[in-house]
């Protein structure tokens, strides 16, 4: 079965990033969008697995309220990777979209790959 990540992150050069590092541990990524609205026609259109998305984003809506949409839409789980994961407001708007996991983007990168796999473990499509 094919790992397939679709990647929501405003900043094009960390998507670009993001997208060749996880490629490396076998995923494939079906396309690095940066805003919320692209993120949910993405979604629908390839259907990935498991999406990582980034909580702040350009556009009309941000990645929790993108999360929550593609959630009660199509049931693909979201990872959230962000720089605020110790806000705590934003933990508990991520705790209600039910995200698998929010993922440092200074941490470690195994850490990232941990949370794709369970995405891919708990929820195979």
């Amino acid at each position: 079965m094919s790992k397939i990540v679709l990647i929501v992150e405003d900043e094009v050069l960390v998507g670009m990033m993001l997208a060749r590092k996880i490629e490396e541990f076998g995923f494939t990524v079906c396309a690095v969008v940066t805003t919320g609205e692209e993120g949910l026609a993405v979604a629908e259109r390839e259907r990935p697995g498991v999406i990582l998305m980034d909580v702040s984003l350009g556009g009309e809506m941000d990645g929790i309220e993108a999360a929550r949409l593609v959630r009660e839409r199509l049931g693909i789980p979201v990872v959230f990777f962000t720089g605020y994961n110790r806000d705590e407001n934003l933990m508990a708007r991520a705790k209600e979209v039910q995200a698998l996991a929010v993922v440092d983007k200074l941490g470690p990168v195994e850490e990232l790959i941990s949370a794709l796999e369970k995405g891919f473990d708990s929820f195979s499509t």
